[in-house]
């Protein structure tokens, strides 16, 4: 399990800028996915929330996010952006075909 684990973690940066992988970051993008595959709308203060329980940090790393174009800001709706939903989509195939 530790070595899907850590083929895992290094599959994310053929996909990702590096210095995202703070897990502040990944956990809200994660959070962002999984909203995205819900059709539910993220909340700025609810990815904060579920990733970090200090608002100062968590404000930072969307900031970081947005200005990667990791994901698109609409007021205090949050999403991943087209680029990031269709790379987090191919991390997860990949990603499931490297557990098989």
């Amino acid at each position: 399990m530790a070595k899907t684990q850590v083929a895992l973690r290094a599959l994310r940066y053929g996909h990702f800028p590096a210095d995202i992988f703070d897990e502040y970051a990944w956990d809200m993008m994660l959070h962002m996915y999984i909203a995205a595959l819900r059709r539910q709308t993220m909340y700025i203060d609810n990815a904060v929330n579920l990733t970090s329980k200090n608002k100062m940090i968590g404000d930072r790393w969307i900031k970081h996010l947005r200005a990667e174009g990791m994901i698109e800001v609409d007021d205090d709706v949050v999403a991943l952006s087209e680029t990031a939903l269709q790379r987090m989509n191919a991390y997860h195939e990949e990603a499931l075909t490297a557990v098989e």
